[in-house]
């Protein structure tokens, strides 16, 4: 039987913590649907994979960070479906595997997130987890947001529920997103962004203003270890740069130049900005391509969903 859908698992000095996300995808469905491409993005220790029948295993030599691996695992991928995971979860036996090939069938131009579980803590036990999360909403700009300036304009936030089994949200997150890969790579996927970071509304943003949508099921339900410090470090500069680059490609110039007002003029703003106009040719490339296949605009989207705008 041909597979229908790749699995896309990114990781980084994980330890165990992949073995046991593959460990607990194995047990919850039936792996002959799908594969898994497993993406060590130079790890300190290797993990050995090869226990896993229907997972690829790719080591990089030097690290590309998540979003880059993400992108690389969809472009390997051979399937018409992609998951991507992260590589601390866990899962239920809720079909869950069925229930989104239905849900990518039935919306192809849809990206999908389902029910994030908060685990850590203490527990990894999807049926005693810490809470539940439900996509999330855009802040175009949180001013407020003092103790991580490189994250205060576009940035998403976790949304409230609603009744609804299934229901349109700002922005998906949560680390558990399925799309039917030539959607994913129409709207250009996760190029352009540098090593992790924005990668959520980037992602959003497009899908909505090129036509498509981004929704949520309350089907499925996937735990997540939150943890207070990830196993790596990330270069605040590539923040800062990703948070330009979006600005540059997608956003009208009054919107952009409003939101730069908020974006603390420092040393790695400094080193994004030298980056981006090294990239200045790339940049004006990717977002040609944009103005070609958007259907509406910023405006119309944040008028859709009452998203404040700068003044």
């Amino acid at each position: 039987m041909d597979k229908k859908i790749t699995i896309v698992i990114p990781y980084l000095n994980e330890k165990t913590e992949i073995l046991e996300t593959i460990k607990s995808i194995y047990k919850t469905i039936d792996i002959s649907d799908f594969s898994i491409i497993a993406i060590d993005d130079c790890s300190k220790e290797t993990i050995d994979l090869k226990q896993f029948k229907n997972v690829k295993s790719i080591r990089n030599a030097q690290r590309m960070g998540v979003d880059g691996c993400r992108q690389m695992g969809v472009d390997l991928s051979e399937t018409d479906y992609v998951l991507i995971l992260d590589a601390h979860m866990r899962f239920k036996q809720d079909n869950w595997a069925s229930k989104m090939i239905k849900y990518i069938d039935e919306n192809p131009r849809t990206l999908w997130c389902t029910v994030c579980l908060g685990l850590g803590y203490g527990t990894l036990d999807v049926n005693n987890h810490k809470g539940k999360y439900f996509g999330a909403d855009i802040k175009l700009y949180t001013p407020k947001e003092k103790d991580r300036p490189c994250r205060q304009i576009i940035e998403p936030v976790w949304a409230s529920e609603k009744e609804d089994r299934e229901y349109l949200i700002q922005c998906i997150l949560g680390a558990n997103y399925f799309f039917n890969k030539r959607w994913f790579t129409y709207i250009g996927g996760l190029r352009g962004l540098k090593s992790w970071g924005t990668s959520e509304p980037w992602l959003s943003i497009k899908s909505y203003l090129a036509g498509g949508d981004c929704k949520i099921t309350k089907e499925i339900e996937i735990g997540h270890l939150f943890r207070d410090n990830a196993p790596y470090s990330t270069v605040i500069a590539d923040l800062v740069y990703n948070k330009l680059y979006v600005l540059k490609t997608i956003f009208p110039k009054e919107i952009e130049d409003k939101l730069m007002v908020h974006v603390p003029k420092d040393v790695s703003f400094r080193v994004a900005t030298k980056d981006i106009e090294k990239d200045k040719i790339k940049i004006a490339i990717d977002k040609e391509y944009y103005q070609k296949i958007f259907k509406s605009s910023i405006y119309d989207l944040c008028q859709r969903f009452d998203i404040k705008l700068p003044e």
